[in-house]
């Protein structure tokens, strides 16, 4: 009994001895991969710290902007269309919810700009999956120069890797509404995993294009971090450009926005379409007022009115989607994502205006677009467990100036 139990014993010292070498290698084998892994998988660092860093998000991309940022102009005292109570109210509810930023614009002119925990004008901000609605934005400028010729297409004309595949039958129209049929995604803590992989890998394509057809496609919506990903390799694929360098050309700098940048999976890599937009709280106002203008910015027509048209159109599968932006127009109480368990956005009342639309990141990061009323807000911020979508709204579209006598 006693050489049979040294026999086990060592066997368990060859089999752990083993376990730590293909650890060893797999660590020296993408030490990026593992660096992020070991020192930023967390939820918790978002919430506690959540501000990009180069050292926890890293590689990252230049999106250059305007060689002269456009500025609005500021709205004085006694000229503000909207009235001083709620601006005050707006204000004391961002700072209460942890806010780092909240900026109103009304007829495109700024009625207030706050900042709080020591962040100001010039602190570029983790806008989370408020970048998924860039990404919709920027298929139908490639739509509308004839890189893409519908979004209609199946992603296998641009992804032949899929060609052959059931998946072959997922159009881009799909993945911009999210009903790809695509296996859901999921926060395992296993660093195997693909979805880790999916969030913090290296091989981000290769990712990407290994998630299975699930359900068929346009049945089911399902709030997948992949869907936004497979576009930024059609636009790439599409333009022959890097998606930072075809986002700086047709929409940073004709809007007039500063520099910003896009967190890469690998140094030349590509970038996470479905988050990692560092931008300023400013620029973010800056594509607000585009889409309140129908797509014109500085006298240009830089996103086709019929593509804002789609966007904003509900999808089969959620009436609160369109393409890859969410809209106002049905009533939920509570709106959760399967995905992010434990975060989650309610509405105490329904939206006061009909017509919103507006840019989703995890936590309540926000640019709301409300076209019937003029305004635009965007809110950055600490991750909310429970962001209150209306009561930013509502408190401003109270607050408007004329609307209770009828006035224009």
């Amino acid at each position: 009994m006693k050489k049979t139990g040294r026999q086990l014993f060592q066997a368990s010292l060859m089999i752990a001895a083993g376990l730590l070498l293909v650890f060893i290698l797999a660590i020296f084998s993408d030490v990026l991969y593992w660096d992020r892994y070991l020192r930023a998988y967390t939820f918790n660092t978002f919430v506690e710290h959540p501000f990009p860093t180069v050292d926890r998000l890293y590689p990252q991309e230049t999106v250059r902007g305007a060689a002269a940022p456009f500025s609005f102009p500021y709205a004085e005292a006694q000229s503000r269309t909207i009235s001083s109570a709620a601006l005050d109210k707006a204000a004391a509810f961002a700072e209460a919810s942890d806010s780092t930023s909240l900026i109103v614009s009304h007829k495109g002119i700024i009625q207030l700009e706050r900042y709080w925990k020591g962040e100001g004008p010039a602190q570029v901000v983790y806008s989370f999956s408020m970048h998924k609605s860039i990404v919709a934005l920027l298929v139908g400028i490639a739509v509308n120069e004839g890189h893409i010729d519908s979004i209609d297409d199946p992603l296998a004309e641009y992804l032949p890797e899929w060609q052959g595949d059931p998946r072959e039958q997922i159009t881009l129209r799909h993945v911009l509404q999210m009903n790809s049929g695509l296996q859901p995604m999921s926060f395992p803590r296993n660093p195997f995993s693909k979805h880790v992989k999916r969030q913090i890998g290296t091989d981000l394509a290769g990712v990407a294009l290994s998630f299975r057809r699930q359900d068929e496609p346009g049945s089911v919506f399902s709030y997948n971090g992949v869907n936004p990903t497979l576009l930024v390799m059609v636009l790439e694929r599409a333009t022959g450009q890097r998606y930072a360098a075809y986002l700086s050309e047709k929409l940073w700098q004709p809007v007039g926005n500063e520099d910003a940048s896009v967190w890469l999976d690998r140094p030349g890599g590509l970038a996470r379409g479905a988050t990692s937009l560092y931008a300023k709280p400013m620029d973010w106002l800056r594509i607000g007022q585009l889409l309140l203008n129908e797509g014109w910015a500085n006298g240009v027509q830089i996103i086709p009115e019929d593509w804002l048209e789609q966007v904003t159109t509900p999808s089969p599968t959620n009436p609160r989607y369109g393409l890859l932006t969410w809209i106002g127009t049905d009533y939920v109480e509570q709106r959760t994502l399967e995905a992010f368990k434990g975060f989650a956005a309610i509405a105490e009342t329904p939206f006061d205006a009909g017509d919103i639309i507006y840019f989703d990141g995890l936590g309540g990061q926000r640019v709301y677009v409300i076209p019937s009323a003029d305004l635009v807000i965007v809110r950055t911020g600490v991750l909310a467990w429970e962001w209150n979508d209306s009561r930013l709204p509502n408190l401003l579209l109270a607050g408007i100036v004329g609307v209770a006598a009828g006035e224009d």
